[in-house]
């Protein structure tokens, strides 16, 4: 199945399911087929009823795809009429290091610009060694350490969104990554959707120490969906293919099998912690090849983004124009960002 919360024009998102082509509530789908399911009212509900919430949905939508040519259009809109918002209610968002190769990457660019600044230049050059070093075994009974940082809750958005440009940086990246979104105890992986990390990277090397701050938690910096995919439809998901375009062209791709642990490993890690919570996302590590960081090649201000996961749908998102002059980068001027320097 694909969930999702979406609205049309300015009404609250309601919560439901694609069929075919369209957008159904699971409310109207509740009240059309006199087929009462509470677990389906939100998407708490549903995450906190699994696995029985997950029957109910199934059956309700087989429900709707028998009958849905029946109802008015407005109870059944195309996709491209509504917004998709973020697939969930996030309850917290956990974003993990775990694609080895893409910190290698980002190790060798941030050295590139850094390797003559005393203060971040140390911090990078342990930060590269520490990722050719086999961490310890863990004592027994403990699971493996898994290093990530908490993200900023007050920026989640949806698909389709416009990125406003933060004036402290001239490198503003995507980061491609799995989502996993947490149901409970009886079924911990509700699904999988797509997750962009917007960072900004010229930034970055500063705050290795002390958290990202400048560098990842700017409006509209953490972007989850299109949808929830239940987990019978995705298959492997440490096999998937990820192909990003920037203006209708390919620019970047990779795949999912350079995650080098599985949703089993996070979830001990984060309950070995604290307990967690239905609706918690969790991040498995930005997609190595698949960031302007891997490449040194960065997008530009107006440019269309299209993150396409291969079974998860593709996730939308364009860099809008700086709107104020930016500030003085630490690395050296772009030309694409010039005329947004000291005008």
């Amino acid at each position: 199945m694909r969930l999702i919360r979406f609205s049309q024009d300015d009404s609250q998102p309601h919560f439901g399911v694609v069929i075919g082509e369209h957008a159904v509530a699971f409310a109207t789908l509740r009240q059309r087929s006199g087929i009462d399911r509470p677990a389906l009212s939100d998407s708490h509900a549903y995450l906190a009823g699994l696995p029985d919430s997950e029957g109910a949905a199934r059956e309700l939508a087989a429900w709707g795809e028998a009958h849905l040519g029946k109802w008015p259009e407005g109870e059944r809109p195309k996709l491209q009429e509504v917004r998709l918002h973020e697939p969930i209610e996030v309850v917290a968002l956990f974003d993990f290091g775990l694609t080895p190769r893409h910190l290698r990457n980002s190790a060798d660019t941030l050295m590139k610009y850094e390797k003559d600044n005393p203060q971040t230049a140390p911090i990078l050059q342990a930060f590269a060694k520490m990722l050719l070093t086999k961490p310890p075994a863990p004592p027994p009974g403990v699971p493996e350490r898994l290093s990530y940082y908490k993200c900023n809750m007050n920026s989640i958005v949806g698909d389709d969104q416009t990125i406003p440009w933060p004036l402290y940086t001239s490198r503003l990246d995507i980061e491609p990554e799995l989502a996993v979104v947490y149901g409970n105890e009886q079924q911990p992986v509700a699904g999988f959707c797509i997750f962009n990390d917007v960072s900004a990277r010229d930034v970055q090397a500063q705050e290795f120490i002390g958290g990202f701050c400048l560098t990842k938690d700017m409006d509209k910096g953490n972007q989850l969906g299109p949808y929830l995919i239940t987990a019978d439809e995705v298959g492997d998901p440490y096999a998937l293919q990820v192909v990003v375009k920037v203006d209708g062209a390919v620019r970047y791709q990779g795949s999912t099998s350079e995650i080098d642990h599985k949703a089993e490993d996070v979830i001990a890690w984060l309950g070995f912690i604290a307990s967690i919570r239905p609706g918690t996302v969790m991040g498995m590590g930005t997609i190595p090849d698949c960031t302007g960081l891997d490449h040194d090649d960065f997008v530009d201000p107006g440019a269309e983004i299209e993150i396409g996961f291969e079974r998860l749908g593709s996730l939308r998102c364009r860099f809008a124009a700086p709107a104020h002059p930016l500030l003085p980068s630490r690395w050296p001027l772009r030309p694409a960002l010039q005329k947004f320097h000291g005008r």
